[in-house]
Parts: structure tokens; C-alpha cells; sequence
């Protein structure tokens, strides 16, 4: 039976970027230093895309905000 794997999103000290599998934090750790990567950033990648897409809401909502204050500026100019 296969193991239950992570994806995890990865930054690594040379500047890429990957989606990595990896049973655990330490299998993930040993993996990338296999390859001779050094990671810098690691994060679950549940976890990760669960904040893009609260940032991208944020940003929504923000620029939805702006327009509604200039709208109303121009509307009372």
C-alpha cells in the first residue's frame, strides 16, 4: 500500500519554485537536499492556496472599494 503524501509548495535558495510530494516534513527536507536544493520557504500546499485565494479576495474587494470612492467623488464633483 502506498504512502500517504503532502504536496508542499517549496521556495528554494537558488530562486525556483516547486510543488513537491513528500510522506512528511522530513522526507521533504531530505529529498530536496538529495537533489541539492536549499529550501528557504515551505509551506503545505493546502495551505498556501488557501492564502492565494484569500489574497486575491482581499484585492477584490479592495479594488472594488477604490472604484465606489471614486464613483462617488466624481458623482459629487
Amino acid at each position: 500500500m502506498p504512502a500517504n503524501t503532502t504536496d508542499f509548495y517549496v521556495t528554494t535558495k537558488c530562486g525556483r519554485t516547486f510543488g513537491w510530494s513528500a510522506t512528511d516534513y522530513s522526507s521533504l527536507i531530505r529529498e530536496l537536499h538529495e537533489k541539492n536544493y536549499v529550501p528557504t520557504f515551505i509551506q503545505p500546499m493546502s495551505e498556501y492556496e488557501a492564502e492565494v485565494l484569500s489574497r486575491e479576495e482581499q484585492e477584490r474587494l479592495t479594488d472594488e472599494l477604490f472604484r465606489a470612492i471614486d464613483k462617488e467623488l466624481k458623482h459629487s464633483a
